[in-house]
């Protein structure tokens, strides 16, 4: 819990001492729990669920519009939607998808430090390194879970993490401008801030150049998230 208060202490001593996997298991697991006990916790609430049935039926409504799928094709969407994404499937698919997104973000944002070491900073370190401190960073998406858990059961909104969407009353997963406003999220900054420390330590090269590298990388990163996003809902 120290890299949440002294990242540069804890990543000070990363760097001295053997290679360990219990520092980015432990922590990856720790984010497991907490995000399959969020998601159970989020999709329990009936205005979340009502809003994740509205935003299917508005994008249906939009598809309809434009041609794509006749009325009938709706109905029959909703009817699959209405057996197959309730509650507990929603909580079911939430929870896995949230283990897979916490290892596959632990390897990536390893490769990312280890690629920007050797190939930008020209520095060499040790990629299970790279792995430690993208695990023990975890901790920080971890409290941001909890964060945002607690706000989604006071607002009574999906999309209620400590971000600039926050400001938008009726969030729209659909919206370019909207998803740019939820990638503004502090916790995220805070995370990037942090894996940048870690970089720094690893590499022997100032704050400063790290902080360039991988908040540039971040930046990539939630653009091509949202490109996903809205991807997944034209599909």
């Amino acid at each position: 819990m120290n890299v949440v208060a002294a990242p540069g202490e804890v990543f000070a001593g990363i760097k001295a001492t053997p290679p360990s996997v219990a520092n980015w298991l432990v922590p990856v697991l720790i984010f497991a729990v907490i995000g399959m006990i969020s998601v159970c916790i989020m999709f329990a609430q009936p205005a979340i669920q009502q809003t994740v049935r509205d935003q299917q039926v508005k994008a249906l409504d939009k598809q309809v519009q434009q041609g794509k799928i006749t009325q009938a094709q709706e109905d029959q969407a909703l009817q699959v939607m209405e057996k197959f994404m309730g509650p507990t499937m929603l909580a079911i698919f939430g929870s896995i998808s949230i283990v897979i997104y916490g290892f596959a973000s632990i390897f990536g944002w390893a490769l990312v430090l280890w690629l920007a070491g050797r190939w930008l900073l020209k520095t060499q370190f040790d990629y299970r390194k790279a792995m430690e401190v993208a695990g023990l960073s975890s901790i920080i998406s971890a409290l941001g879970m909890v964060i945002t858990t607690l706000l989604a059961v006071i607002l009574g909104r999906l999309y209620a993490g400590p971000s600039l969407a926050l400001l938008v009353g009726d969030f729209d997963p659909t919206n370019r401008g909207h998803l740019l406003l939820g990638a503004v999220n502090g916790i995220n900054l805070w995370h990037a801030g942090v894996l940048a420390i870690g970089l720094a330590k690893l590499s022997g090269t100032p704050a400063v150049k790290t902080a360039t590298v991988v908040f540039g990388f971040w930046v990539l990163i939630e653009l091509l998230l949202i490109g996903i996003g809205l991807g997944q809902w034209a599909l």
